[in-house]
């Protein structure tokens, strides 16, 4: 075979350097065999970042606002595997899919649009690190055992079990895509690597395996941060009425930034009152949500309905009349965003005055995204003393500068690793001391407020659009039994059980 070219797939590396290796230890000359594999090998690197298509740019609800759908991969390269919704260049105006046929570049880009963006970013950002590991130390990405031992690696580094199931769960579905699924041997072995993580995390005496959840925001903590809005300014106004619906519709911060003014309407709700036992008219609000994490494509509408509060600070009814009317004196108030966009003279986007840069998505110009939301949520939280300042050096330790300029410093590859790791351990030490109010905390503070008064789960799921059944629910539930349901209360007491019995039967009455 000296001097033949030796076509070599990637998954069959391992068994062709054996194979090499034992004909040298024979004494046979394999210097040819070793030079055009060397020469593969670098035309397989070279080819490792393909041309893929996106939607380019891709905006926050996943709208392309145009231009070549094709783009060179700007990060390190997949090693070869292909990412769903990714193709390589054909002949002009057409890309080739995964599966070796051609379609048209628009095609492409639609397909691409099925799924959120963020989505695509995470698939990708996994799915580059599990190659970047591979390339570091050597391993083909496709072999048996590899993903086990990148797990083992991640593990090693002490991330949490849920960030690395995440991880191979997203790899071992490209992997699948490429033809080259994990065995089953290997799933059981890496089901047992991250059992072993997961008691490691349990049995951490500084409690390093503890969930991060951002804090609960309840009604109280809800009423300091609206009483922080100036309700004479336009921001004032907007903030308020952006925090009282996130909160009452147990929304996802994606939610209520969706919502067009006509996904709004005031309705008239007949309510049974417990003190007269008459049916009474409450004001209410109906507010249709287009698309959601558990309605992604719009094929549903969910209708989530919000009655007026005695409480006209904390009435979301009464903060929606405001803000509308604001809005109709500006002529915006049949058409556009809910919720806009205020720049630094208090002028409303998509009012033609607005200044700013404006979203790749015309159809949401003058309106916020999430990020916004988790902003307003922030500052108000802070402005109503719920948070405290961050020191100098924990500043220093959430700066992504001073870990750059702090790796940069280091000598080895194993220094840098250690750095990552101390700095990412620390910074999770932190955060579980610090108050955080984000969009989930609005989220987890009505459902908690639903479930200590006392409604179903049914109900609580169907208000908060988890799908039925949902595991995710649990996070966000109290759990413990509430004190008055207690059963060690008053243990020692004999007749203790039949005197709860006889009050809580005469409350139900």
């Amino acid at each position: 075979m000296t001097g033949a070219v030796v076509e070599l797939a990637a998954g069959e590396l391992a068994d062709t350097i054996a194979q090499l290796a034992a004909r040298a230890a024979a004494g046979e000359d394999v210097a040819a065999q070793l030079a055009a594999m060397a020469a593969q090998l670098a035309a397989h690197h070279r080819a490792a970042t393909p041309t893929i298509v996106t939607p380019d740019p891709v905006t926050k609800n996943g709208h392309g606002a145009g231009g070549s759908v094709l783009e060179r991969a700007r990060r390190p390269g997949t090693g070869g595997l292909v990412l769903p919704g990714h193709y390589t260049a054909a002949e002009p105006g057409r890309v080739r899919t995964p599966g070796g046929f051609t379609i048209n570049e628009a095609t492409a880009r639609r397909a691409a649009l099925a799924e959120p963006a963020n989505t695509r970013r995470s698939r990708a950002s996994r799915a580059e690190a599990f190659t970047a590991w591979c390339n570091e130390h050597g391993r083909v990405p496709t072999n048996a055992g590899t993903l086990a031992d990148w797990a083992n690696h991640l593990a090693d580094q002490q991330h949490p079990t849920d960030t690395i199931t995440s991880y191979v769960t997203t790899v071992a579905s490209v992997r699948a895509l490429n033809g080259h699924p994990v065995r089953d041997d290997e799933r059981d072995l890496i089901a047992r690597v991250l059992a072993s993580r997961s008691t490691e995390e349990a049995t951490d005496p500084a409690g390093a395996g503890d969930v991060l959840q951002a804090t609960e925001c309840t009604r109280e903590h809800l009423a300091a941060m609206v009483a922080t809005c100036d309700r004479n300014t336009a921001r004032g106004l907007r903030d308020a009425v952006a925090l009282l619906l996130h909160w009452y519709m147990a929304g996802r911060a994606s939610e209520p930034v969706s919502l067009s003014v006509l996904d709004v309407t005031e309705v008239s709700a007949d309510i049974y009152d417990l003190a007269t036992g008459k049916v009474i008219q409450r004001p209410a609000l109906e507010l249709t949500l287009r698309r959601s994490k558990t309605n992604p494509y719009g094929k549903l509408r969910d209708v989530v309905r919000l009655v007026a509060q005695d409480d006209a600070a904390l009435c979301p009814v009464t903060a929606w009349r405001a803000w509308m009317a604001l809005l109709a004196e500006h002529g915006a108030e049949h058409t556009g965003p809910l919720l806009r966009r205020i720049d630094r003279w208090g002028r409303l986007g998509d009012t033609g005055q607005c200044a700013g840069r404006r979203p790749a998505d015309e159809r949401r110009a003058g309106g916020i995204g999430d990020r916004t939301l988790r902003n307003i949520i922030a500052d108000r939280a802070k402005a109503a003393g719920l948070v405290r300042d961050l020191r100098p050096e924990e500043r220093e330790l959430l700066s992504t500068c001073a870990e750059r300029a702090e790796l940069a410093a280091a000598d080895s590859d194993a220094e840098r690793e250690a750095i990552r790791t101390e700095r990412r351990l620390r910074r999770r030490a932190l955060r579980r001391k610090l108050k955080r109010y984000t969009g989930h905390s609005m989220r987890r503070g009505c459902v908690r407020h639903m479930e200590r008064a006392g409604t179903p789960r049914h109900v609580i799921e169907l208000h908060a659009r988890f799908a039925p059944g949902s595991k995710a629910l649990a996070r966000y539930r109290v759990g413990a039994i509430p004190w008055e349901h207690n059963p060690t209360v008053h243990m020692g007491d004999p007749n203790a059980a039949r005197r709860r019995l006889a009050y809580l039967a005469a409350a139900g009455a």
